[in-house]
């Protein structure tokens, strides 16, 4: 009885720290709202509505790491939500961390293609980044005529010259975008009014798109994207952004005046990937950026240029080369020596790159696709009766590629609660965990899993079901 009551003590007090905090935010006193909603956050700390609701805040505060943390643990929950990318995307767009927010917005354009948020700012990101040719084609995307125009001139201007750099002003596009989720919507009201209290336990699919509404701020320049509708009061350091999603209809142009150049069209499919980068990855390709030494397969070898020479690797036992090849033709990894760019296409799958960041992970032989050469590795199998799992051991410091044939989720294992995987769905693990082979469902007779037991995480690839021995 004493737990009950406590347990409703605490509900009421959480819902009491979520409607101040909601009823701040739609007032435009932050700070408070702010506090009520972390103090809400430590009640349930996955909580979706307070989670967006905070990150619209800590946005809107122009606190844009803090906003990335918050839509990062909805992303985490909501994996396919494409409304929770473009949010996270957004954050690090604004927080100049191109990289992530071009990583969050591919994903989100991959879950839904028509979503012209993501596309536009997957735009900006690449025009920020001094790309305009790959930031013309989702412009295109967005519909924004004025933007691919803007690409246009600039693939078009003549190189500038080495020196100082231009003191020109900013180009017109660099008010910063207005967040995917701007207020809670209930089921049975299109707003959030000032003094209603949202509702606690609803799923993420609920948390709408736009925040209560505000004061129109003020028009942007000319060569903008148009709002046409208000957005939220910002602080005076955090500019309004333009709304993609609300675009001005351009006049319908004639088929042969719509019809792109050959040299646009070129300029903007040009596959080059941000500078320094090494495995650049969108949707189903992937570059390489060959510069020293590097291991990756060579099935879907679409182009190459530069100074290269390609050799089959062979597998490491107990740090020994041996004489088995890593992975059989086509699907063999090969050693890339020298200076140049590789562009490979994975029909009906996907690549996900990743940073090891020091750590260590066991991941299937066919799921690796390539690998930076300062990553140490040592090649292994799981036996079983049906002839066991070819695994790869990977450590250190660098980048390495993953083919799936969908986005890899991870699933938590508990060392009271194993996880099993069914063969061709897993990708790898990470963290104190222990495989075996063993019957997927209790009696053995739909098929063989891998049981992980320990504390730890597994990926698994949640795309359609592959053969056992296929790539992905």
């Amino acid at each position: 009885m004493a737990t009950d009551v406590a347990g409703s003590a605490l509900d009421q007090e959480f819902q009491r720290l979520l409607a101040r905090g909601g009823e701040g935010a739609a007032r435009g006193d932050l700070e408070p709202a702010r506090e009520a909603l972390e103090d809400a956050l430590a009640i349930r700390s996955r909580d979706p509505q307070v989670l967006g609701l905070l990150g619209q805040v800590f946005y809107r505060l122009a606190r844009y790491d803090d906003a990335a943390i918050a839509w990062q643990r909805l992303v985490d929950d909501n994996p396919v939500e494409p409304g929770a990318r473009v949010n996270l995307g957004l954050a690090w767009l604004k927080a100049r961390q191109y990289e992530e927010a071009i990583k969050q917005l591919r994903i989100a354009l991959d879950l839904n293609p028509d979503h012209r948020k993501a596309a536009g700012y997957l735009g900006l990101a690449w025009l920020e980044m001094g790309q305009p040719g790959q930031a013309r084609q989702y412009f295109q995307r967005a519909g924004s005529e004025q933007m691919v125009g803007r690409c246009d001139e600039l693939l078009a201007a003549p190189p500038v010259p080495a020196g100082p750099a231009p003191t020109e002003p900013a180009p017109a596009w660099e008010p910063p975008p207005q967040p995917d989720d701007q207020r809670v919507e209930l089921a049975s009201a299109p707003e959030l009014a000032a003094t209603q209290v949202p509702e606690p336990d609803l799923d993420f699919q609920a948390v709408a798109e736009e925040p209560p509404a505000a004061p129109a701020e003020p028009p942007l320049e000319a060569a903008a994207v148009t709002l046409t509708e208000p957005v939220a009061t910002a602080p005076p350091e955090a500019s309004a952004p333009p709304d993609l999603a609300q675009l001005p209809t351009m006049p319908r142009l004639p088929d042969s005046a719509a019809m792109p150049t050959l040299a646009g069209f070129a300029a903007a499919r040009a596959v080059q990937g941000p500078a320094g980068q090494v495995f650049v990855a969108e949707g189903a390709t992937l570059t390489v950026n060959v510069h020293g030494e590097l291991l990756c397969r060579l099935a879907g070898l679409a182009a190459w240029r530069g100074e290269l020479a390609f050799a089959g690797e062979v597998k490491r036992f107990r740090g020994r080369a041996t004489d088995k090849p890593f992975g059989e033709p086509p699907e063999q990894m090969h050693r890339l020596v020298g200076d140049g760019l590789v562009v490979l296409r994975a029909a009906g799958r996907r690549f996900t790159v990743l940073e090891l960041g020091g750590e260590a992970g066991y991941f299937r032989e066919a799921v690796v696709f390539g690998f930076q050469e300062q990553v140490t590795f040592e090649n292994g199998r799981l036996p079983s009766p049906s002839g066991g799992l070819d695994l790869v051991h990977l450590r250190g410091r660098g980048r390495l590629v993953l083919v799936t044939r969908g986005e890899p989720v991870a699933v938590e294992v508990k060392q009271a609660s194993p996880v099993h995987v069914p063969l061709a769905s897993l990708v790898g693990w990470t963290g104190a965990l222990t495989p075996r082979i063993a019957p997927l469902f209790a009696g053995g007779a739909e098929g063989e899993a891998v049981e992980i037991s320990g504390e730890g995480r597994v990926l698994v690839d949640p795309g359609p079901a592959a053969r056992h021995g296929d790539a992905a």
